[in-house]
Formats: structure tokens, C-alpha cells, sequence
């Protein structure tokens, strides 16, 4: 995690690599702490999925199933996901 200073004085937290994320099951409407195993698509950039790398809107597959990442990373530090039925 990277913390940048922007205008205003204010602060943004850039995450660097990430291993977990909050998935959010809409079934039960529980969050659960879950290890992120691979991206397997990204609308952003295809090439992104070889390089593993995550951004708003892309499909990880983590321990309990296939999820949509709905935070941005490189601005909040966070992977937030829901996942995918």
C-alpha cells in the first residue's frame, strides 16, 4: 500500500498487490474476508488478465466463487467485490 498526497492536502491509498478481498454474497447479504486465486477478465485492458492485475469492473475468481470487483484499487487501497451467481 502507497499512500499519495493530492491537491488539497488530502490523501489517496494506491494497493500494490493484492492478495484478499471483502466479497459480498447478495444471497445471504453477508461480507466475507476471501484469498483472491486469479483475474479472469478485465473490460479495461485484455492484457491485463496476463499480467493479473485489477481494476474496477474486473472478474476474479477467489475461494468462494467467481466475483465482480466494484472498488477501485489504485485510488482506495481496497479490493471490494460481489460475488457473481
Amino acid at each position: 500500500m502507497k499512500v499519495y498526497r493530492t491537491r488539497g492536502n488530502n490523501k489517496k491509498t494506491r494497493l500494490m498487490m493484492a492478495t484478499e478481498a471483502n466479497v459480498f454474497n447478495p444471497k445471504t447479504g453477508k461480507v466475507k474476508h476471501t484469498k483472491i486465486l486469479t483475474v479472469k477478465s478485465n473490460s479495461a485492458n485484455p492484457n491485463y488478465v496476463q499480467r493479473n492485475i485489477i481494476t474496477k469492473g474486473a472478474m476474479v475468481q477467489t475461494e468462494l466463487g467467481l466475483a465482480r470487483v466494484t472498488s477501485r484499487p489504485g485510488q482506495d487501497g481496497v479490493v471490494n467485490a460481489v460475488l457473481k451467481e
